[in-house]
């Protein structure tokens, strides 16, 4: 890595990520967490309490906030680019000096060992590696990564950019937008979860011939299950964040920039709305409606609708709150019982009532 300050300050004031560059221009040699800051790193804090770190470790250049850069401002030989969001400035700044290049493969363009239908037409800028499947119709846009042992299925379309990694299923007639990342072991389109049962209990498949469609710029971790449409589609809308090993059922929706952790699983029909956090394992019943901006906390369960924004937390869910304070009364309940137990006794006694 060959980077300055200033070139940094160049590229990326006008968007307003970094906003000032102080100090000296040295050259950047790493970006690195502070905890293994070295010189000629450049490295990123927004609390006060790493403040001696960069004095003793001595890194190149430091991304900060205005109330901290005044702090260090005196230091010698150290380079400050100040930030209104530190932590947005340390993503965009990852992804363009210090991300993986996915392109950068040691296989052929497109790998001997790949069986691609004669249908299907392969951009100059297409990767496909070892082992990948591409069935009839699919559509490839340009810039597309195909890790190995890739399967998409007839009919799919996967949008410009968009990079699928080791071992992920794309289901057939199922839309991938631009720009998504797809971790690895990933399977979308694949047949949900419906059965139907006749008088003695003996299940009945009931085939899902939906689709999934996921929107622009979305990430979606390793080994997520995202199931076709009963009917209609199952949709991720863009930008949203799905994590490791979750699981949508059927027709579930979720909206533009949300967020869910690892192991949500959502049953059919669940519409989340836009900016929507599920911590992890959260999970719902079919059919369950989330506002827009609305938080879900410490294994929340969903068995109704939370039509307003704000946090909520447990199972049956409930606002945080009042989540919180019965979380408080919890390790006192047989304490609580016991005294209660006492005063019905005495109670009884006083009134002669007895029990």
């Amino acid at each position: 890595m060959t980077l300055t300050p200033s070139r940094i300050y160049e590229k990326f004031h006008e968007q307003r990520l970094i906003v000032a560059c102080q100090g000296t221009d040295p050259l950047i040699t790493r970006l690195s967490p502070i905890e293994e800051a070295q010189p000629g790193d450049l490295v990123f804090i927004e609390h006060a309490k790493y403040l001696d770190r960069v004095r003793s470790q001595k890194p190149a250049a430091v991304v900060t906030t205005q109330d901290i850069a005044a702090e260090l401002a005196d230091t010698p030989d150290l380079a400050i680019l100040i930030a209104p969001n530190v932590r947005l400035a340390m993503a965009i700044l990852k992804q363009t000096y210090a991300d993986r290049d996915v392109r950068d493969s040691e296989w052929p363009r497109i790998h001997p060992s790949a069986v691609i239908h004669e249908s299907v037409a392969i951009a100059d800028d297409v990767l496909v590696g070892p082992g990948v499947v591409i069935g009839k119709d699919v559509t490839l846009g340009a810039g597309v990564v195909l890790m190995p042992n890739v399967v998409i299925e007839k009919g799919a379309s996967i949008g410009a950019e968009t990079v699928l990694h080791p071992g992920c299923v794309v289901g057939y007639e199922c839309v991938i937008g631009a720009g998504v990342i797809l971790k690895a072991g990933c399977v979308i389109g694949s047949e949900g979860f419906g059965f139907a049962q006749d008088e003695h209990r003996r299940n009945y498949r009931i085939p899902h011939t939906g689709r999934v469609i996921i929107e622009d710029r979305v990430v979606i971790g390793a080994n997520t299950n995202i199931d076709r449409g009963t009917y209609g589609a199952t949709i991720v809308r863009s930008g949203a964040v799905i994590d490791a090993m979750c699981h949508l059922g059927h027709n579930v929706e979720i909206g533009e920039d949300s967020i869910l952790c690892a192991h949500t699983g959502l049953s059919g029909s669940t519409k989340f709305g836009k900016r929507v956090i599920a911590s992890g394992q959260t999970g719902s019943l079919d059919h369950v409606t989330v506002a827009d901006d609305v938080v879900l906390l410490h294994r929340a369960g969903l068995n109704n609708s939370i039509k307003a924004p704000g946090m909520y937390a447990g199972g049956p869910v409930q606002p945080l709150q009042q989540y919180l304070k019965n979380m408080a009364v919890m390790p006192k309940l047989h304490d609580l019982w016991t005294r209660l137990r006492k005063l019905e006794k005495k109670l009884a006694e006083l009134t002669g009532s007895g029990e």
